[in-house]
C-alpha cells in the first residue's frame, strides 16, 4: 500500500480547475508535490492555482524542498514531471505517483513506480459516492482546457 502519494501539476491543475481538490484530499488526505510542481500549479493566476494555494496552506498538499538543483529527466519530459518521479523513486516500494501526462507515465512505469491517473481516480471517487459521475467531472475537466477522454473510463470500467 502506498505510504507516500506524490501528485505531478497536471492533475492537480485539473481537479483544481473543476473544484475537485477535495476528491484528491478524501482520497488520500496528504500529497506531497516539488516546489516545481508547486510553481507550475501557482504560476498563472486563476481559480485553480487559488485552490491550490489554499491546499497547501490548509497543510494537507505538502511542498517537498528539496536541495538540490534539478533538471528535466529527458529533453520530452518537464521540470515538475520529473522532480515528481525523482521524488517517488525515493521510495519506489511505498509510493503512487499521480500523473497523466503519457510519456511521464511510461518512463515511470520504466523505472518500477506505481502510478494512477485522474480518470481512475473519478472512477474510484464516484465509486465511492464522492461524485455523482466520474463522466461529467472529466467533461468538465475537458471543458476546462485538460486532455482527459471518456473513452479511458470506458477502458478502465471494462477491464
Amino acid at each position: 500500500m502506498a505510504r507516500v502519494v506524490i501528485a505531478d501539476a497536471g492533475p492537480l491543475i485539473a481537479f483544481a480547475g473543476i473544484d475537485g481538490l477535495f476528491v484528491l484530499r478524501v482520497l488520500f488526505s496528504r500529497i506531497r508535490i516539488t516546489a516545481s510542481v508547486r510553481n507550475e500549479c501557482l504560476v498563472t493566476e486563476g481559480l485553480d492555482a487559488q485552490r491550490i494555494a489554499a491546499s497547501i496552506r490548509d497543510g494537507w498538499l505538502v511542498v517537498e524542498a528539496h536541495a538540490r538543483e534539478s533538471v528535466p529527466l529527458t529533453p520530452s519530459l518537464g521540470l515538475g514531471e520529473s522532480d515528481s518521479i525523482r521524488l517517488a523513486l525515493e521510495d519506489r516500494e511505498h509510493s503512487l505517483l499521480i500523473v497523466d501526462d503519457r510519456l511521464a507515465r511510461r518512463y515511470a512505469l520504466r523505472k518500477g513506480l506505481n502510478i494512477v491517473g485522474s480518470v481512475r481516480l473519478l472512477d474510484m471517487a464516484e465509486r465511492r459516492g464522492l461524485i455523482q459521475s466520474a463522466e461529467r467531472c472529466i467533461r468538465q475537466m475537458s471543458n476546462f482546457g485538460y486532455r482527459v477522454s471518456v473513452d479511458l473510463l470506458e477502458q478502465i470500467r471494462s477491464s
